[in-house]
């Protein structure tokens, strides 16, 4: 196996890991786990592919994936879902969405991006104080922060961190940024293996353009190598992708979300 197979391999667990830690205990959640894909619901109505969508891991038949999927989602209330595409694995897979009539959200999607040593000089703006995720305060601070910066609605929320260990356990870890005693960024660590992700790093609108991101995404990927990673992993949005670029991070894939709405 070479350099970027394994790196391909290392990042898809460590993505199947983070939406698997969320299902097991959000409290209204349900999944199928398999060798060859996941397949999972938060348990509420909501087209984001870490929380309600299907993600294949090896090479099952594209055809025979996609009727599994309709048929778990089919069971969830018709509920609608995102299908994940990898760059580096899934081209039979998105040909026959695309042959289905489906495209995806954008193109070439979120770049997944790497990084292998620990980020410098980069410091917590003045007036700001972090803190981990350690209490029921903490999480519902952070689950308010997340509620705000992508854009989800408070039924959304409250199931997306309805569990306390779903920002506290061995292998992960969640922050929230303070200003004036008031939540407005956070993010969350994910360990597999010796690989780390980093996932819903976030802030507010009303604190964005501080520093803020930057500083989260050092302060992030120095947490993972502190936990063991020997390298750190994330997709990118738009906005946060030449950010990452600055820090150090490189574009390895791209993933892409097709939405199936029912």
């Amino acid at each position: 196996m070479n350099t970027h197979e394994n790196l391909f391999k290392k990042a898809d667990k460590n993505l199947a890991a983070n939406i698997m830690h969320r299902n097991t205990y959000a409290v209204n959640a349900k999944s199928i786990q398999t060798e060859d894909y996941i397949l999972y619901t938060l348990g509420v109505e909501v087209l984001d592919g870490h929380l309600n969508g299907a993600l294949r891991l090896n090479t099952i038949d594209a055809e025979s994936f996609l009727n599994e999927v309709d048929t778990f989602f089919t069971n969830q209330e018709q509920r609608g879902y995102v299908v994940w595409v990898r760059d580096h694995q899934d081209q039979d897979l998105e040909a026959l969405l695309k042959a289905k009539g489906y495209k995806p959200i954008r193109e070439p999607g979120s770049a997944g991006m790497v990084i292998n040593k620990p980020i410098e000089g980069q410091e917590l703006p003045q007036g700001f104080l972090i803190k981990q995720v350690a209490d029921h305060q903490t999480q519902k601070d952070y689950a308010q922060v997340i509620g705000k910066a992508f854009n989800k609605t408070q039924h959304v929320v409250k199931n997306m961190y309805s569990n306390p260990q779903i920002t506290k356990a061995e292998n992960v870890k969640a922050y929230v940024v303070y200003h004036e005693y008031k939540p407005v960024a956070g993010t969350t660590i994910v360990l597999s293996g010796k690989t780390a992700g980093i996932y819903f790093l976030g802030t507010i609108e009303e604190a964005r353009g501080k520093g803020l991101g930057s500083f989260l995404t050092a302060y992030s990927t120095n947490v993972g190598f502190e936990m063991g990673a020997e390298s750190v992993v994330l997709q990118a949005s738009l906005v946060g992708e030449p950010i990452y670029k600055k820090l150090g991070y490189e574009t390895f894939t791209h993933y892409r979300w097709y939405k199936i709405e029912r």
